[in-house]
C-alpha cells in the first residue's frame, strides 16, 4: 500500500531535523541530561608517520559514537558496513586512532555520542608537522634599471607555518624584510645585483631555502685618476678614463665639444679590465702622439648604453703643475716668515703669484663677506728666473707680520701657457707673546721662536677679495700698515725679486730720504 503524499513529507521533515540536530549542535561537557565527558579537547601535534589516538572517554554508556573531520564523516558505530578510511579505525570506548598520519590528515576532528541523555559532542585536532619548502617567483633571473622597485615572491609550505627572511647581496638590504613573502624593494644602485634568496625555518628539520639571481643595469660610471694632464709640444699626451657599466658602455672622445677624429697620429686603445658577472669594467685611453698647441685644451669621456649616458673632463694642458711649500733653512721671526716652494713645469716659468692674508683672531676660516680689508687676500707678483725644468724652486720672505697673529699663504706659477692651479694653503702662527686657553696642555709662555704651520685645501675667492700687488709695494687701501715684505732672495738658485725691482725700491728709499731731510730743513727755517 503506498504511503499518502502527507506522509512522505513529514517523514523528510523528520529527517531532515534529524540531521540538523545531529551535526550542528554545540559541544556539551558536563550537561546534567547528556552526561559528561572523561577526555578532554585536545591539540596533537606529530610528524609524519607518527600514530594519532583521539579521545573520546564519557562517563555513561553510549548507544552510539560517530567521528568526523572538517564536517565530513569518518566513522559511525550505527553503521558497521560503512567504510572506514584508510589507516584509521574506531575503538570499543569511542577513541579514534590514525596510524601513519600524512599532512592531509590535518584538520578539526569532533567525537559525538549519544547516550541516554541526549547527544554530547567534543571537538580534538590534528597538526602533522613537517619540514618547510621555500621557491621564489620569479624563477628566470631578473634585469631590473636603478631606480626601479624590484617585486618577488617567496612561495612556502610547512607546519608550523614557516618564518620567512629574505637576503640581498646589499646589506642594508636585510632588515626591512623579515617574515613578508612579498618583496618589494627600491634598487638604489648596481650594488643591489647578486643572489636575492628567501628562506623558510620552522623549526622541523633544516630551513629551507630557494634564491634568483637579480642583475642591475645601471648609467656608466666613469672615474678619472688624473683629471689634468700636464704635457708638453712634441711629446704623447695620454688621457685616460676607466669606465663600468652594466650592460658594457660604448666610449667616444670629445675635444672641445667636438668629435675627436682618430688617425695614425691620434689613437683610441680600449682595454678590458675586468668582466664580472654583474658588470664590466674597462679602461680607455686617447694617444696623441707629436703634441701640437691645437691639441691642448678640455677634452670629455662619454660613455653610453641602453640605461644612459655619462661624461668625465679633463685637460690636457702645458700649465705648470700645483707647487707645494716646502721646508726653509732660514728661521723665521715674530714679523718675517720664509717661504720655499716647489713645482714641475715642462716650459720655462715666467712668474709665480704669492697670495696671502692674516687671519682674524677667534677665526681660523673667515667668509669672505665678513672680511674687513685688512684680512682679505693680497697678491703678490714674483719673477721667476727663467731657468728650464722640469723641476724648479723658488722661495720669498714675507716681513712686517703681526706677531702672535696666524696667516695663510698660497702660491701659483705661470708659463706660456697659463697659471697653474692655487697651491694648497700654507697657514701659519708668528711668534710672540701667546695667550693659551685656560685648561690647554701648553703652558702660558712667551717666545720669539713659536712657529706653527699646517695645509689647507684652497678655492678661490671671488671679485673684490685683494687686489693685486706688481712692484712690491705696501698698499694703501685700509691694509694693517705694520705689515709688510722685505726682499726677496735666491733660494736654490731661483730669485725672490728682480734687479729692476730693486733698483726701484733703491731710488724710492733714497727719495724718502732725501724727502726727510728737506723737510727738516724747511721747519728750521720757519
Amino acid at each position: 500500500m503506498a504511503a499518502s503524499p502527507v506522509v512522505v513529507q513529514l517523514a523528510v521533515a523528520f529527517v531532515v531535523l534529524q540531521a540538523a540536530l545531529g551535526t550542528n549542535r554545540q559541544i556539551v561537557t558536563g550537561n546534567p541530561a547528556a552526561g559528561s565527558f572523561l577526555s578532554v579537547p585536545t591539540t596533537v601535534k606529530r610528524y609524519e608517520n607518527d600514530t594519532v589516538l583521539l579521545p573520546c572517554y564519557h562517563n555513561a554508556p553510549y548507544r552510539y559514537v560517530r567521528w568526523s573531520r572538517d564536517d565530513l564523516l569518518l566513522v559511525d558505530s550505527r553503521y558497521p558496513d560503512l567504510r572506514t578510511p584508510p589507516r584509521m579505525r574506531l575503538w570499543p570506548n569511542g577513541s579514534l586512532e590514525v596510524t601513519e598520519v600524512q599532512t592531509d590528515d590535518t584538520g578539526d576532528y569532533t567525537c559525538e555520542i549519544m547516550t541516554d541523555g541526549g547527544k554530547a559532542s567534543q571537538h580534538h585536532a590534528i597538526e602533522v608537522q613537517f619540514q618547510a619548502t621555500a621557491a621564489i617567483y620569479p624563477e628566470d633571473p631578473i634585469d631590473i634599471r636603478v631606480g626601479q622597485i624590484l617585486e618577488a615572491v617567496c612561495q612556502v609550505t610547512g607546519m608550523p607555518q614557516p618564518y620567512v627572511k629574505w637576503m640581498m647581496q646589499n646589506e642594508n638590504a636585510t632588515a626591512p624584510f623579515e617574515n613578508e613573502r612579498k618583496l618589494n624593494v627600491l634598487i638604489e644602485d648596481r650594488t643591489f645585483s647578486g643572489p636575492l634568496q628567501c628562506t623558510a625555518t620552522n623549526g622541523v628539520g633544516e630551513p629551507a631555502s630557494a634564491a634568483v639571481e637579480v642583475i642591475v643595469n645601471f648609467v656608466p660610471e666613469i672615474e678619472v685618476k688624473s683629471p689634468t694632464v700636464h704635457t708638453r709640444i712634441g711629446e704623447t699626451g695620454l688621457l685616460e678614463c676607466l669606465v663600468t657599466a652594466h650592460p658594457a658602455a660604448s666610449i667616444h672622445w670629445f675635444h672641445h665639444g667636438l668629435p675627436v677624429v682618430y688617425d695614425r697620429r691620434i689613437v683610441k686603445l680600449d682595454t678590458l679590465v675586468t668582466k664580472h658577472q654583474y658588470y664590466t669594467v674597462q679602461r680607455h685611453q686617447l694617444a696623441i702622439r707629436s703634441l701640437r698647441d691645437a691639441d691642448l685644451g678640455q677634452y670629455e669621456c662619454k660613455a653610453g648604453n641602453r640605461v644612459g649616458i655619462a661624461g668625465a673632463q679633463l685637460e690636457l694642458t702645458g700649465r705648470p703643475m700645483v707647487a707645494s711649500f716646502k721646508p726653509a733653512a732660514e728661521m723665521s721671526s715674530p714679523t718675517r716668515h720664509n717661504f720655499i716652494w716647489q713645482t714641475e713645469s715642462h716650459s720655462p716659468l715666467i712668474e709665480y703669484k704669492l697670495k696671502f692674508r692674516r687671519v682674524p683672531s677667534g677665526n681660523v676660516t673667515p667668509g669672505r663677506r665678513t672680511l674687513p680689508q685688512q684680512f682679505a687676500w693680497k697678491e703678490l707678483i714674483i719673477p721667476s728666473d727663467g731657468s728650464y725644468g722640469p723641476l724648479h724652486s723658488s722661495g720669498y720672505t714675507l716681513e712686517g707680520l703681526q706677531p702672535t697673529s696666524v696667516y695663510e699663504v698660497i702660491v701659483l706659477s705661470r708659463n706660456r701657457y697659463g697659471w697653474s692651479d692655487p697651491s694648497n694653503i700654507l697657514r701659519f702662527a708668528t711668534g710672540g707673546e701667546v695667550e693659551i686657553e685656560p685648561g690647554s696642555e701648553a703652558d702660558t709662555s712667551s717666545s720669539s721662536s713659536v712657529q706653527t704651520t699646517e695645509t689647507l685645501e684652497y678655492s678661490e675667492p671671488g671679485d673684490g677679495d685683494g687686489g693685486l700687488i706688481t712692484d712690491n709695494m705696501i698698499p694703501t687701501d685700509g691694509f694693517d700698515y705694520s705689515m709688510g715684505w722685505g726682499n726677496g732672495h735666491s733660494v736654490g738658485g731661483a730669485i725672490g725679486m728682480s734687479p729692476v725691482a730693486v733698483s726701484c725700491l733703491g731710488l724710492f728709499v733714497a727719495f724718502a730720504i732725501v724727502e726727510f731731510f728737506v723737510g727738516i730743513k724747511h721747519l728750521g727755517d720757519l
